[in-house]
């Protein structure tokens, strides 16, 4: 298992799981569109992940197959005062989940980026909200939790460091 940044010729696997991932966030926020010309759920930030410096995009690897990502983002797209990274984005495809892959990721993630973490999830996604502190659990993580709304969704943070 391994945490590798997305090259440039790889950007449409990308876009294709990101699709995915976008599907599954809208059972918990109303508001994400379906696109009715492309056929897509679509992020609208997407390309930036390739344009701008402070973004990274990372596929999450199990034996050279891609099976998620990660969209990671630091200075400028984060408050620096208060964290260096803010996990954007984390998915997993469904075949893989529930197997520890997701945990290791998470590890290999932090072990090349150590660092001060926001990480959030919509508040109603429980799902999401259970697997991260089972994570900090694991890796005997302590943080700080704020609820905070954005564009009128209600999405808890964890802060802490590693």
């Amino acid at each position: 298992m391994s945490v590798v940044k997305v090259e440039l010729n790889q950007k449409i696997i990308l876009k294709h799981l990101m699709t995915l991932f976008l599907h599954d966030l809208s059972e918990f926020n109303e508001e994400q569109e379906f696109n009715q010309e492309s056929g897509l759920f679509e992020f609208d930030a997407f390309e930036w992940f390739f344009e701008k410096e402070g973004l990274f995009p990372f596929f999450i690897k199990h034996e050279d197959d891609v099976i998620g990502f990660i969209l990671l983002q630091s200075s400028p797209f984060t408050n620096p005062e208060r964290y260096d990274f803010l996990i954007n984005s984390f998915f997993i495809l469904k075949k893989y989940r529930r197997k520890g892959l997701g945990k290791q990721a998470v590890q290999d993630l932090f072990q090349q980026c150590p660092g001060r973490y926001a990480i959030g999830q919509i508040s109603n996604n429980i799902p999401a909200i259970q697997f991260w502190r089972k994570i900090y659990e694991y890796m005997n993580v302590e943080f700080q939790e704020k609820e905070e709304t954005e564009e009128g969704l209600k999405i808890r943070y964890q802060y802490f460091e590693i």
